[in-house]
């Protein structure tokens, strides 16, 4: 990992929004309130708004520099394209839980002991609470109207929504409010999960209702985005009001299981709406595309050499014997030797397990030995399409609907999960109806365990069992493990959203963490990390006060988020640590 010091207060002409919030990729932040809008020494400013608040030009530039920060990629406001800010928010925690990728580090010459380790205080947890998108959408959520644009209100109620939903799904609670309304004198108040997910609702039906009256044109969206490589919409505002209904669906169905009726309310007004969600007849996910720049996981893993494919999803892909396995991931082009026997590993893709001690073992190149050679994104996918929602979510979704019996838009559950799964050949370049075809007929996953080929402690038993071939005879729990299995493999590389699902059902069957840390705080091993705890200071007892009302619980990372109800049951004792095993029950 690169050190490099910057701010991340964004750069806007006359603007005077800048945070000042110093870190490096991987580093901490240095702020003594780093959930709150702004450093302590600039909270007796007398001009909050700046001239976006009367400007409309100045407006624009700074809601242009605020969508980046749903997932920031590209490392605003720079817009270097070095991942730096992707890496702290991201790559060091979420990616981690949703067993896509291991942080290959036990730590860094900077910060503190990694997430992957289930260590708590760690210096990387509150990276993806950065409340930046608040700060450079304000005006546009509060004086766009007035200017004579509401449709950019509607855009930053969107971008907000986005943010805060996730920012509920990884804490459980948040200063929403404070954040919008740009409160810089502490304490700021945190706000229950479900208050919150339900003042996004409302946001998300103002901004569909609004972008629909308004209907701006692509030359007007050119002035919030760069429609050339960093463009959501390609400048159509119906791709904004897809956005928005997208997230709507999930969020529903993130809640199914505290509210039925509400989730089934919600998702059917968002699939149902005239312009509706994505689907398979969409051409394109919502997301960046462009070719200048590698992308986020290939510089992060190829080029810092900060990152490895996750054994759980190495482990998943095999059992299904997937063909996109050799095509998103590369095979190792130095040997492997086991540390304790000297045998040599074949070619393959290798994944490292999580929460593995690696002391000793930092990743520092592909020819240095220990984890090294093991599996980062391909040459192939260098400059993978960086989604904020992609088609293939939205389908699994229309499929896990239709087994509830809620309205899929006319098609059944076995149409939308194939649907689903040829999408995800499709889309990375697998296009032969044969191959596809085969993958759909598997009926039982292969009997493929997880193999460390450095150090063979960490072997375990390959978890995934269904199979892959849709059976009417299947009991609902089976069917729903096929569709969010699937859907976690066509879904790659959303970690926050099969980190969120994983939590809500159960799947897919992710493979603990073999050190846990965390235990002090109740964390079980087999359930895993509920939600991500949020270190106390001197300087933030207040706040974490209010937290605390606001879950109704600990702020520990075994108390679950609103949505996260506890209904599964308990099996017999994992072979792999102390706890009983998890048998999930959604219906």
């Amino acid at each position: 990992m690169r050190k490099t010091i910057y701010s991340i207060g964004f750069l806007v002409i006359e603007s005077v929004f800048s945070v000042g919030l110093f870190t490096s990729c991987g580093d901490q932040f240095q702020e003594e309130y780093p959930w709150l809008i702004g450093k302590q020494e600039e909270m007796d400013n007398s001009n909050e708004e700046g001239a976006g608040a009367t400007d409309i030009t100045v407006l624009e530039k700074e809601l242009k520099g605020a969508i980046p920060f749903m997932i920031n990629y590209s490392h605003e406001p720079t817009g270097t394209w070095a991942p730096h800010k992707y890496q702290y928010y991201r790559a060091n925690s979420i990616d981690n839980y949703a067993g896509y990728w291991t942080t290959t580090k036990s730590t860094f010459a900077f910060g503190g002991p990694l997430p992957t380790l289930y260590t708590f205080p760690n210096d990387y947890l509150g990276g993806p609470m950065d409340n930046q998108i608040f700060t450079q959408s304000y005006n546009a959520i509060h004086h766009a109207t007035e200017l004579g644009k509401p449709e950019w209100r509607a855009v930053a109620l969107i971008i907000q929504a986005y943010q805060g939903h996730e920012i509920v799904d990884f804490y459980g609670a948040a200063p929403f409010s404070d954040w919008r309304n740009l409160k810089r004198t502490p304490p700021l108040t945190y706000e229950k999960g479900e208050d919150i997910y339900n003042l996004i609702f409302d946001d998300l039906d103002e901004a569909i209702r609004i972008l629909k009256e308004r209907q701006p044109s692509r030359e007007e969206f050119a002035k919030i985005e760069d429609l050339t490589i960093k463009t959501l919409s390609d400048g159509d505002w119906r791709m904004w009001v897809k956005f928005a209904n997208c997230i709507k669906m999930r969020m529903a169905m993130n809640m199914v299981k505290y509210n039925a009726g509400t989730a089934q309310s919600k998702f059917e007004q968002a699939v149902t709406d005239e312009i509706g969600v994505l689907t398979d007849t969409d051409a394109k996910d919502i997301a960046y595309y462009q070719e200048q720049n590698a992308c986020a996981l290939w510089r992060i893993g190829n080029e810092w050499h900060d990152i490895r494919l996750g054994a759980s999803f190495e482990n998943i892909l095999k059992r299904y014997n997937h063909p996109l396995l050799t095509r998103w991931f590369d095979t190792n082009a130095y040997p492997i030797k086991e540390k304790s026997t000297g045998i040599q590993a074949p070619i393959d893709v290798y994944g490292v397990r999580a929460g593995i001690s690696m002391r000793n073992s930092n990743t520092t190149g592909k020819d240095k030995g220990g984890y090294g050679p093991f599996a980062t994104l391909s040459g192939e996918f260098k400059y993978m399409h960086q989604s904020f929602f992609k088609r293939t979510e939205s389908i699994f979704l229309l499929a896990e609907a239709a087994l509830r019996g809620w309205n899929a838009l006319g098609r059944d559950a076995q149409s939308w999960y194939e649907a689903g799964i040829r999408l995800c050949f499709q889309e990375n370049g697998i296009t032969d109806g044969t191959v596809i075809d085969e993958y759909l007929a598997q009926t039982a996953a292969k009997d493929i365990d997880y193999v460390d080929p450095y150090n063979n402690e960490n072997n375990i038993a390959g978890r995934v069992k269904v199979g892959v071939k849709w059976d009417a005879s299947d009991s609902k729990e089976v069917m729903l493990e096929k569709i969010i299995t699937q859907k976690y493999i066509a879904n790659f590389p959303m970690s926050a959203e099969a980190w969120t699902t994983f939590r809500r059902t159960g799947y897919p069957r992710i493979f603990p963490v073999d050190v846990n840390n965390m235990k002090d705080q109740g964390v079980d091993t087999e359930l895993q990390l509920r939600r991500i705890p949020i270190e106390e200071t001197a300087n933030n007892t207040l706040e974490i006060a209010s937290l605390v009302q606001a879950l109704g619980q600990p702020n520990t990372g075994a108390s679950r988020v609103f949505w996260d109800k506890q209904t599964e049951t308990r099996g017999e004792q994992s072979p792999d640590n102390e706890f009983t095993l998890v048998i999930p029950v959604n219906f």
